[in-house]
């Protein structure tokens, strides 16, 4: 189950995307609809256990623009799950259970499915977290991005 879009990503980025936008003034992507929902559900550290996703995957592995992300976005998994479980940093075995849980270097995504699984989860909370800590749904990519931002700097999520 590699990546599977949350079902209200597209309708919240709707004024923002056009993959043909040649201006830079929007998404090109609906991956990067799904990398800043799922930034959101991380920092968060909030996932919807029943995530409401798109009947099919939208991409099976990174595209070209984010392939060097890979590696930062599986850390990024660990580190979100080792603090919501409560790991500590000198649990060799429950770190090490984590990363077998959650973590396939031989796959294309370098997650098993159930790491895919909770990235999705993820990006489906922080859609949630979006709507409800923005002013609406964006319409400009520039005024997106600053009060994308302000959002965990008012909050002061660590």
């Amino acid at each position: 189950m590699p990546f599977r879009m949350p079902k209200k990503t597209g309708p919240f980025f709707n004024n923002i995307f056009d993959k043909k936008d040649k201006s830079g003034t929007k998404f090109k992507l609906r991956f990067d609809e799904y990398y800043f929902s799922l930034l959101a559900g991380l920092v968060y550290g909030k996932y919807d256990q029943n995530a409401e996703l798109e009947d099919s995957e939208f991409f099976d592995d990174y595209p070209n623009e984010y392939s060097e992300c890979k590696e930062f976005i599986a850390g990024l998994l660990i580190a979100t799950e080792i603090q919501l479980q409560g790991i500590s940093e000198d649990d060799a075995d429950e770190m090490e259970r984590l990363m077998v849980e959650y973590i396939d270097s031989s796959s294309k995504t370098l997650l098993t499915s159930k790491g895919e699984q909770r990235l999705n989860q993820y990006a489906a909370r922080g859609i949630d977290v979006l709507e409800e800590q923005m002013s609406g749904r964006p319409f400009e990519l520039d005024s997106f991005f600053r009060e994308y931002f302000m959002i965990f700097q008012k909050n002061e999520v660590t």
